[in-house]
């Protein structure tokens, strides 16, 4: 074997090596990065009874249950108080400015 032929071969390993860590480092920076970005707060719920049915602006909203099973409660009394009108459970609610309204990132009536 020719020491030419060695040298490109060499630098074809040290080519593969490169490129190999090169896409290691880009899976590990995006892992990292999703992983940073993961929602870490605790549940807030919110209470949505729709007075007049869900395609009413008439809705009576409460915040700040700390889980599914104590929203569901005040939602299902409520419901009952105004004839058993459909409810809904918001899981980390926050108003949308461009929509005009609350968007939830789960909403749940079971």
């Amino acid at each position: 074997m020719s020491k030419s032929h060695q040298t490109s071969r060499l630098s074809q390993w040290g080519s593969i090596v490169l490129a190999v860590g090169l896409l290691i480092a880009v899976i590990v920076a995006v892992v990292t990065i999703n992983h940073s970005h993961e929602k870490k707060s605790p549940e807030n719920w919110t209470a949505f009874v729709y007075k007049n049915g869900y395609e009413s602006a008439a809705y009576e909203m409460k915040t700040g249950f700390n889980d599914y099973q104590s929203c569901k409660a005040f939602s299902q009394t409520l419901s009952y108080k105004f004839g058993e009108v459909p409810w809904q459970c918001g899981l980390r609610c926050r108003f949308d400015s461009m929509r005009q309204g609350y968007q939830c990132e789960t909403m749940e009536n079971h």
